[in-house]
């Protein structure tokens, strides 16, 4: 009888587990958009690392965050794949690297012009950057996430992610002004 009662109780902590991944289902979707660049890459990754999480939830520490622990099991599958050439990485949206406006002022189509080749150039800089400097760029910038959450992601310590996120913005600066 013992052995039933706590078959069930792993089943519901299972299941407990499962809704607190899917709670995290948009977050994985957008960052795996980012990192593949085509919505049904994006899926295949969001769908193959929530069933790796939930299969693997007897390895999670409650202590640390549910969503690094995600990111960084995504960032691992995702390299994997990249490794094995089954998808490619691409430039990352245009939306993402609009300024925020401010106010209502209205650009003019010059002006709109050359910010969108403006925006152009930095895709291509970022595409051009070796794999570990996009990464840690990416994760910061358009995912948000803190240096501590991206040293759990990508599993290196939180200097080197300081460090490589600083060399990132570096070449970045030094290839556009060129």
């Amino acid at each position: 009888m013992e052995n039933q009662f706590t078959l069930r109780n792993k089943v519901n902590t299972k299941d407990e587990f499962l809704n607190r991944i899917i709670e995290h289902s948009h977050y994985l979707y957008r960052l795996a958009l980012r990192l593949t660049g085509n919505p049904e890459d994006a899926e295949d990754l969001t769908q193959e690392t929530m069933w790796q999480a939930h299969r693997k939830a007897d390895k999670y520490v409650y202590e640390k965050s549910l969503k690094a622990w995600l990111s960084m099991m995504m960032t691992n599958r995702f390299r994997d794949k990249v490794r094995k050439k089954s998808l490619k990485i691409v430039a990352i949206e245009d939306n993402l690297l609009s300024p925020k406006t401010i106010n209502s002022y209205v650009p003019s189509v010059e002006e709109e012009v050359e910010t969108k080749m403006t925006l152009e150039k930095v895709k291509e800089e970022i595409e051009k950057l070796p794999e570990i400097y996009r990464n840690v760029l990416i994760l910061r910038h358009f995912e948000g996430l803190s240096y501590s959450e991206i040293s759990k992601a990508l599993q290196i310590p939180e200097g080197t992610v300081k460090t490589q996120l600083f060399r990132a913005r570096k070449m970045l600066k030094k290839r556009l002004s060129d």
